[in-house]
This record gives structure tokens, C-alpha cells and sequence, in this order.
């Protein structure tokens, strides 16, 4: 909005909270009057307006809607970010619609069985004539896949990664009134090993500057020196002047803390010729700065000024953290001097139930379940990760390696990225690096996974190329790669790099060392049941720095490769109607899986320092295809050991049952029923496991930890009975009214002593329904082979559970939530939504 029009707000929210109301004199009324006119006649200050509502979508060609006046009140009204893929199809049989799942779809197993395909999206856009005089950016984020953008009936752009962000420059192209945004998707199947979603799954903004302003993709802030006592923020910007004239200007930079407190400050003064820009550099010092660092992830923000003849024409805010990496085969990785251990997990870009929409909250929810969980770091596998993701990174203090590319110049799948390298790889590569390098949370950039020309001439080039480029826009930052070839293949391209990702290779770490010296090295993909052996490596070995487990996160595609995997000649994955992974560590409603408690355990987090798991009974397990394909080892086995939190077993009852305790405390011991089944060591020799064989009797089982004799830490099961509640919990009671604020809504049975319900034969098909000031944006319950429609608002819970996604709309108001579960009584949450505040 233009600079009075926000004032004018600004002014108006602080009478309304604040003040009290008196009669207006007509002096007051005249000096208002007058502050008014003034505040109009100052230049207008840089704006983004999120583009997220408002919305048209089309599937499907639709031939001449680039056209302005084409007629599009048919199509359907939706909220970016959104994914077009996941939708269920309205097909007249349901009023929601028919699942978008189909076992026909060309992509099958690697995307879960969901199509891709074409999709238009159009958009309304008014502005007014100060706005539209004014220099105008469109901002996409991330468009999947193949994109081609018109505004008012002229073709602007072609983009065609589907992860990274672009701008287009509408300077000159809109106008006063009405404007239309056509934005034409070409999703061709196969274009991905795993689900990548189609339309626009990343945030959509409107810029709006002043002539005279600092170029956004430009800023580049750097802390070389950062300690307890000193920090030198070193700051790089490109001053732009697209005015008719002349211009000098004052560029003003501050330091802020985060309680509002500027502690550094410098400025200088330019004189910029009429269509110039120039590139400029300053540091400001930071008496005893607050280190960012995964323990404690302080953060400030750099305020920048543009003033022309004393007035702010431009200001743009950017977050960092003061915070050095260092990075040897001596020492390992270090974080402000001292030592990290990378504890890792890899995530795929989909939120399940929204499918690929990158909605920022819900990016945000997984990067906090990972921190809760113990992990200190990201793999972003395998493209570059959305602002969501790093901004959340940034403040829980999580360490991400930013990855570019599943493939160069060889294909993985017909219709990849591969089609596009050898002309835009450049502008994708300076895409990821300019939209992470101020985040302290990036640590590594990764240039590429599992290249199939990895070790070749060919390979070796081309990653020398990418390494190249990467530390021209970024030197403070080691380039990586994950790479999954032998030796030499592995050594001749681990050369080209400064730190080396090895998937699924541990076995090579040591003579690989004795060829590459020099080079620090990790895990960059490990299998779940491998652990404790891909750990004790990363514990033994100084080089080595840490271990990313494929996967942290559950994800849709690569569908049952944690359950049944892939078949002898890795051509065959899971038939339909299997559509999840099914390897994450927590699963895709954000539940922790019996693994990930075992993870907190080796790697000696005190979260969770002792558990106990049940194996699932011989010829009873809940899913199927368990052993679909014979396999003849050595082959990669992604599942999850099968053991449930769960004492329930009817039909089980005096047969022995495998119980596995988990322990940080060197000894257990298990009861059943208040009667002792002994005490067992735990360490490392026994890689932190305990296991008892137990007759099966329902009651409560328990698990003690001891710790120099003593009690230290206890875990129960109790068997449950049949379900007589609906235990409802919402992750957060307020949104706010913007329109895209998520709130996750968790349904779990529960029995009449307060027992969660676990098994599969009781659970219960559960409806949502959401009326107010919100709507239901999408709803799962992590089975993987439940072809439900998301947007339907009826799911089976899944082991007791199911959860459901509310999403704020743009009006303040109440929410409520509707719970009906079969058989039991119904139950209801009231949430609200409040008025953005206006800064």
C-alpha cells in the first residue's frame, strides 16, 4: 500500500487500543489535516502484500485464459499456497468430490499413485495509480513445474524448476485499476522419484518499491568475526536507482536485537546516476553479541534505509544470526568454536495432507517436530528448501544442508529436471544460494543427490562447475554433495567438494579418509535399522561429522519402500493403494514412531532415556505386502523395526511376546502386573537395547531404568479397551485472521480409564467439520494405504488417530470444530482468529 495509506492505518490502530476519545477542535481538525497532506507527499516506502488469497484455478487446458477478458467466474477460488494434485476431483457421485488417487496414473508407485498434469491459476489484481507508477515485482517462491506467467495478456516468464523462486518485473506492465495475473502449469508424468505435487506450492508475494531502492536479491549479510566478546557484521547490497534523474542517496544500516534494541549502526552516502546501480559494502561491530548456535539460536535483524533528501524511500528488514562454522578432519564441524555432532534427518518437501503446498505454517510444524524429536539438522532432500522451513530452522536453532538438484545431465525419470539442466541450471543455482545465504541456519549447500554420472568425467565437470558458482555468491558456506558410488567413482567426485555426503556408505568412511585427507565427511542417507552402526561411526571417527537418516519425516511417493521396499532388480515398490513411504521416524500426522524413540536413546538426548516397544506377532501384521518381493541380501532394507507401543493383543493371550526397552541407563528391569521379569545391562555392547520374551497377559507392563542403583526413569504400557472418548487437542487456540494461519487438530481414542487405543480392530471412522472464521484445509491419519480423500473431512483413524488441518480465514471471528467419532460421543473445540496486527 502507499506509504500514507499505511500511516493512516498505523495511526488509526493506536487510537482504537489506546487512547481515549474526545471532542476534535477545529484546530486539530486543520493540523490533522496538514500532517495528512504531508504524509502524502513522502515517497512511498517499499511494501510486500502476500498474494495468497483470491485465487482461480483451472484443471486442465483452457485455451485463450492468458487473455485478459477471458471469463474464468467458473473456476474454482483457492488459497495459495496450493497443490492442484491432491484435490479430490469433483466427479457428481460425492459433494466433496472423488479421491485424486488413481492406480492408472503414469507415475505410480514414485508419486503414490497421484497424477500430475496441466492446471491455469488466474488472479484479480487492483491497484492504484500510486501503485502502479511505482517499481512492481512478482514474486514466486516455488512453482511446480514448467510455469509460463502473462500479466494483462502479455507473456512475461517461463520458469521451470519446480522448487525454485523467480521474480517477474511487472514495472511498466500494470496499470491503474484492473489487472490479471495467468499463470499456466505443465506437469508432465514421470517428473520425480518421489510426490512432488503441481501448481503453486510456494508462497506468492506482490513487491512494490520506490525507484531508488536496495535490490532484494542483492543483500548479503556475513559474521566474520563472531565471539563472546565481539561480532563484525559485514553487510553487501546493490543500490538501484531507476528513476529519470540522478540521485544521492543515504544508506542507513542498523543492527537490532530481538528485544528492539539497536546496537550497531552505519551509514554512507552515494550519488547514484539516473539508471545506475551500485554495489556497496559496510560492517558494523556488535559489542558481546548473543551467538546463534543450535543450543541457543539468537537472532537479529538488519534494518536497511534508502533516504533521499532526509526522507525513507526504501527499508528492508533481513534476519541473521552472529555465528562462525569451521570445518576440518581434525576437529570435525564446529559452530562458534566448539564441536557439533550433525544429529540428522532428511525430509521430501509434502505436508501429506495438503500434499505439496508449502503452506508456512505447516513447513514450520515439521522442522518443530524434528527439534522436539532431537534432531539439530536438515537434509532438504532433494531441492531447495522453502523460507518456511529455513525461517523456523532459524529460530529453533536447526542446522539444514540446502540441496539443488536430483539430477544433471542424466535422467532419473523421462520428464525431470534433467530436461532443463544445461540451460537454467545457472539461474537455479543462484536462486537457492540468494534465497538461504543470510539464514544462519544453512550450513551446507548441497549441489546435487546421487548423480547418476557421479565419478565420471562428465560428473566431475559438472560438479566443479556448480562447486564454482556456489562460492562466487557464497564463500563463507562449504559446497557438498551426497553421492552413491564406490571408490573410485566416489573419490574422483568427494575431490571437487569441501565436505562429502556419503548415502547408505558408511563402510567406505575409513579408506576413503587415507585417499581425501583433508575432507570432512557424513551420512547423508542411512537406513532406519542401521543406527547404532552409522552412529558409532560418527562417534569413533573425527572426520566424520554426522549421519542423516532416510527419513525423519514420513512423505507421500516412493510408495511402502519403508515396509515391503523395493523388489531384487529395485524396479517395483508398493502396488496400489499404497501412497506413503512408510520409512519416516515420525510419522505423517507428526506422531513418533517407536524408531525415533530408539534415536533419542543412542544418541543420548534425555528426552525420552527410556522406552519399550512390543514386535508386532508372526502372521498378524496390520499392513500388507510385508514380504512382497523375495529378497537375496545384500540389498537396502528402509523399513522400521515392526514393534508398537502397544500392550493390547487379544487372541495373543500366554503366548510369548518380543519386548524391546530402549535405555540411556545402564540397567533395566521389566515388570508385568507388579511381577518382575528381571534385570538386564544396557550400553553399548548391546546397542542400547534390552529384550524380553514375555507370556502375553493384558494389565500394564513397565520398564525402569536404574542408574547407580537407583531409579532414574520409567516407561509404561497398559492395555486398553474398547474406545469410549474422543480426546481432541489443537496445537494452538489463536490464528490469525491473514487467510493462511494453520492450526493442527488431533483426534486419538482413548478408553474409559484414559488408556490411548491402539489397535487396529478398534479403530473408528471420525468426521470434521469446521464452521466460522476457518475452514478445513485438509485431513490424514498416516495410513499408508488409506486412498480417502483429504478435503473430505472423514477419515478411519489409523492405530487410534487422525488428525485434521483448520485454516484461518481473512475475517476475525470463532471457529469451531465438529468431532464426530463412530459410536462415541460427539465433542467440539472452539478456536478464533484475530485481525493481523498492523506494524
Amino acid at each position: 500500500m502507499p506509504e500514507a495509506t499505511f500511516h493512516r492505518r498505523e495511526a488509526r490502530a493506536r487510537t482504537r487500543e489506546g487512547t481515549t476519545m474526545r471532542p476534535i477542535s477545529a484546530t486539530s481538525r486543520r493540523l490533522a489535516a496538514a500532517l495528512l497532506m504531508a504524509i502524502a507527499a513522502c515517497p512511498a516506502m517499499a511494501e510486500v502484500r502476500s498474494l495468497s488469497q483470491e485465487w482461480l484455478f483451472h484443471a486442465g487446458e483452457a485455451a485463450g485464459a492468458e487473455r485478459t477478458a477471458f471469463d474464468d467466474r467458473s473456476w474454482h477460488r483457492v488459497v495459495v499456497p496450493h497443490d492442484f494434485s491432491i484435490m479430490d476431483r469433483p466427479d457428481g457421485s460425492r459433494p466433496d468430490g472423488s479421491p485424486p488417487f488413481d492406480p492408472a496414473t503414469v507415475s505410480g508407485q514414485d508419486s503414490g499413485y497421484l497424477p500430475g498434469g496441466d492446471g491455469w491459476y488466474r488472479r484479480h489484481l487492483v491497484l492504484t495509480p500510486d501503485e502502479a507508477s511505482r517499481i512492481v515485482r512478482l514474486n514466486f517462491e516455488a512453482v511446480y513445474m514448467d510455469a509460463d506467467i502473462w500479466v494483462n495478456g502479455e507473456h512475461l516468464k517461463t520458469h521451470r524448476y519446480g522448487y525454485t523462486a523467480f521474480s517477474v518485473d511487472l514495472t511498466g506492465k500494470v496499470r491503474a485499476g484492473g489487472n490479471v495475473i495467468a499463470v499456466r502449469i505443465n506437469h508432465p508424468d514421470p517428473s520425480s522419484r518421489w510426490y512432488a505435487g503441481s501448481g503453486l506450492i510456494r508462497p506468492v508475494a506482490l513487491e512494490l518499491l520506490d525507484p531508488v531502492h536496495i535490490e532484494p536479491e542483492s543483500v548479503f549479510v556475513t559474521t566474520p568475526v563472531a565471539n563472546e566478546e565481539r561480532g563484525v557484521v559485514s553487510v553487501s547490497a546493490t543500490i538501484v536507482n531507476r528513476s529519470g534523474k540522478a540521485q544521492t542517496a543515504e544508506w542507513v544500516a542498523k543492527v537490532v536485537s530481538a528485544n528492539g534494541e539497536t546496537v550497531a549502526k552505519a551509514e554512507q552516502t552515494h550519488a547514484i546516476p539516473a539508471g545506475a546501480r551500485i554495489e556497496r559494502s559496510q560492517e558494523l561491530a556488535v559489542p558481546r553479541p548473543r551467538l546463534w548456535s543450535p543450543d541457543s539460536p539468537d537472532l537479529y535483524t538488519l534494518v536497511q534505509e534508502i533516504r533521499i533528501g532526509g526522507a525513507t524511500v526504501d527499508e528492508r528488514r533481513t534476519r541473521f544470526g552472529v555465528r562462525t562454522i569451521s570445518l576440518d578432519a581434525t576437529n570435525g564441524l564446529r559452530v562458534n568454536g566448539r564441536r557439533v555432532l550433525l544429529r540428522g534427518g532428511n525430509i521430501h518437501h509434502d505436508n501429506y495432507m495438503l500434499g505439496a503446498a508449502g503452506a508456512p505454517d505447516a513447513d514450520a510444524r515439521k522442522v518443530a517436530l524434528m527439534k522436539a524429536a532431537g534432531y539439530n539438522a536438515i537434509r532438504n532432500a532433494h531441492n531447495p528448501a522453502s523460507q518456511a522451513t529455513l525461517d523456523a530452522a532459524d529460530e529453533l536453532g536447526m542446522l539444514v544442508i540446502d540441496e539443488a538438484f536430483d539430477s544433471w545431465n542424466k535422467s532419473k525419470r523421462p520428464q525431470d529436471y534433467s530436461r532443463f539442466f544445461a540451460e537454467d541450471w545457472s539461474q537455479d543455482i543462484d536462486s537457492l544460494i540468494v534465497s538461504g545465504r543470510n539464514h544462519p541456519s544453512v550450513l551446507f549447500w548441497s549441489i546435487g543427490n546421487e548423480i547418476p554420472e557421479d565419478g565420471t568425467p562428465e560428473g566431475v565437470e559438472t560438479g566443479r562447475k556448480l562447486a564454482e558458482r556456489v562460492r562466487r555468491l557464497d564463500p563463507t558456506r562449504p559446497v557438498t554433495q551426497a553421492i552413491n558410488a564406490d571408490p573410485p567413482r566416489s573419490t574422483n567426485q568427494a575431490a571437487v567438494l569441501d565436505v562429502v555426503g556419503y548415502n547408505y556408505h558408511a563402510h567406505i568412511f575409513a579408506e576413503e579418509h587415507e585417499r581425501l585427507p583433508r575432507l570432512t565427511m557424513y551420512t547423508a542417507e542411512s537406513t532406519p535399522k542401521d543406527l547404532f552402526s552409522y552412529w558409532r561411526a560418527v562417534e569413533s571417527m573425527p572426520w566424520v561429522i554426522g549421519d542423516f537418516v532416510w527419513t525423519a519425516v514420513d512423505y507421500l511417493g516412493e510408495s511402502g519402500i519403508g515396509w515391503m521396499g523395493y523388489s531384487q532388480d529395485w524396479q517395483k515398490l508398493g502396488p496400489y493403494p499404497w501412497h506413503l513411504a512408510y520409512c519416516g521416524e515420525i510419522d505423517a500426522t507428526g506422531r513418533m514412531r517407536p524408531a525415533a524413540y530408539y534415536r533419542q536413546v543412542v544418541w543420548k538426548t534425555g528426552a525420552a532415556p527410556i522406552s519399550a516397544f512390543v514386535r508386532q506377532p508372526k502372521g498378524t501384521e496390520d499392513l500388507p505386502g510385508r514380504h512382497l518381493y523375495p529378497i537375496v541380501p545384500p540389498h537396502l532394507d528402509w523399513s522400521l523395526d515392526d514393534v508398537h507401543p502397544s500392550w493390547t493383543w487379544p487372541g495373543q493371550e500366554g503366548r510369548r511376546q518380543e519386548v524391546v526397552v530402549y535405555s540411556e541407563f545402564p540397567e533395566v528391569e521389566l515388570f508385568l502386573n507388579g511381577k518382575s521379569l528381571g534385570r538386564k545391562p544396557v550400553g553399548e555392547d548391546s546397542e542400547y537395547k534390552a529384550t524380553y520374551q514375555v507370556p502375553y497377559a493384558p494389565g500394564r507392563l513397565l520398564a525402569v531404568g536404574y542408574r547407580d542403583g537407583r531409579e532414574a526413569g520409567r516407561w509404561e504400557l497398559r492395555t486398553a479397551g474398547t474406545p469410549t472418548t474422543a480426546v481432541v487437542t489443537a496445537d494452538r487456540s489463536q490464528l490469525t485472521a491473514n487467510g493462511e494461519d494453520l492450526a493442527y487438530v488431533a483426534v486419538e481414542l482413548h478408553d474409559a480409564d484414559g488408556t490411548p487405543v491402539y489397535a487396529r480392530e478398534d479403530d473408528r471412522q471420525v468426521r470434521v467439520r469446521v464452521t466460522g472464521a476457518a475452514t478445513l484445509a485438509g485431513i490424514g491419519n498416516g495410513n499408508p494405504v488409506d486412498v480417502s480423500g483429504f478435503q473430505s473431512g472423514e477419515r478411519k483413524t489409523f492405530h487410534g488417530r487422525v488428525v485434521a488441518v483448520v485454516r484461518a480465514g481473512a475475517q476475525a471471528g470463532p471457529i469451531v470444530v465438529d468431532i464426530d467419532a463412530e459410536g462415541l460421543p460427539s465433542r467440539q473445540v472452539r478456536l478464533h482468529t484475530v485481525t493481523p496486527r498492523l506494524l
